[in-house]
């Protein structure tokens, strides 16, 4: 755990925003980079990057709210530099965004979609790490050999003392799943397997469908280690089953346009 990344003459960079940062700026050139070398070129500026961040801070705290807090709060979603952001909020507001984006710009939806896909898993992928270094989205304790552990005073140190698994005198939590790691090796592997079959003949959006698919099989999966409290939905986390409906829309739209290879996307 290494909540602070930098200390630069007094200025602290803190790991999450920091991470999340990189991974916004980096992958957003190379979102625009690939769109503007296609043949046709797509005028995507790093303007729809803006749009997606913004959009998907506002839902990542929205998301938050109404998993961890009270609808009554929901005017705190505007104070994004606070803490509290949930991926999913910041999915559905993001795509929102930059939906409204290329609406207003005209340009082809479904084949920027299956560019955006592996870089959106990419994103993830680094943003996870700064999750990691923040000791947040922590796992349940495991005697797995690779379990890690978090100091005195972390997120994970609380939930544990409140679950009476320590007694709040250890100096470190108890070993738990590293999700956060499990969550950034899954995207990674999914970036790889999105980019190569972006360069198949398919139908605009496979690939992005593909996305939704891997994405909902990976997030159940993880949110089975998860150790940090949320709110259930027939027995299961609120995550656990949006999980769920992403792999079922993810594989009904996937298959629907994969039976009609037309552009090489």
């Amino acid at each position: 755990m290494h909540p602070t990344l930098l200390d630069v003459f007094g200025y602290k960079f803190h790991a999450y925003p920091t991470m999340l940062s990189v991974a916004f700026l980096t992958c957003t050139l190379l979102i625009v980079r690939e769109l503007q070398r296609r043949e046709p070129p797509i005028d995507v500026t790093p303007q729809g990057g803006l749009w997606a961040f913004i959009g998907g801070l506002v839902g990542a705290k929205v998301y938050w709210i109404l998993q961890y807090s009270e609808p009554k709060y929901l005017w705190h979603a505007l104070f994004v530099w606070e803490g509290g952001l949930v991926f999913y909020g910041g999915l559905i507001g993001g795509i929102f965004a930059v939906f409204v984006y290329l609406t207003i710009n005209q340009l082809p939806r479904r084949i920027v979609a299956d560019v955006v896909a592996p870089y959106l898993a990419l994103a993830e992928a680094i943003t996870r790490i700064g999750c990691f270094l923040n000791g947040c989205c922590w796992g349940a304790p495991t005697k797995m050999p690779w379990a890690v552990t978090f100091p005195k005073g972390s997120h994970a140190y609380f939930q544990q003392v409140r679950d009476h698994i320590i007694t709040g005198k250890e100096t470190v939590c108890a070993p738990i799943h590293p999700t956060q790691l499990y969550m950034a090796v899954g995207l990674v592997l999914a970036m790889i397997i999105l980019k190569r079959h972006g360069r198949t003949r398919h139908m605009p959006g496979a690939t992005a469908a593909l996305y939704v698919f891997f994405y909902g099989i990976l997030r159940f999966t993880v949110e089975i280690f998860r150790g940090d409290s949320a709110k259930s939905v027939a027995g299961m986390t609120v995550s656990e089953a949006i999980s769920l409906a992403l792999v079922f829309v993810g594989a009904v739209f996937f298959l629907a346009l994969r039976g009609a290879p037309e552009v090489r996307s």
